[in-house]
């Protein structure tokens, strides 16, 4: 039961985060691409976009990997 319930707010933690890391990638595509365009110089692309793809795939996991290690102390 108590891993079960450990899985289950990591799962939440994952989600949650994955929300919020999503809202603030297509504000910042939508503010970057939309009346801002050139905004960055053409060498930074590659870069921004390999940063927000990092942002995506480890900020989630990193809160779950925390949480889940913080329900494992309690």
């Amino acid at each position: 039961m108590w891993r079960a319930s450990r899985l289950l707010a990591a799962a939440l933690a994952y989600a949650v985060t994955l929300v919020a890391v999503a809202v603030a990638a297509i504000l910042a595509v939508l503010i970057l691409a939309g009346p801002h365009g050139g905004l960055l110089p053409s060498w930074t692309k590659p870069f921004v976009l390999a940063l927000g793809w990092l942002a995506v795939l480890i900020l989630p996991a990193w809160l779950v990997r925390w949480v889940w290690g913080r329900l494992q102390q309690s």
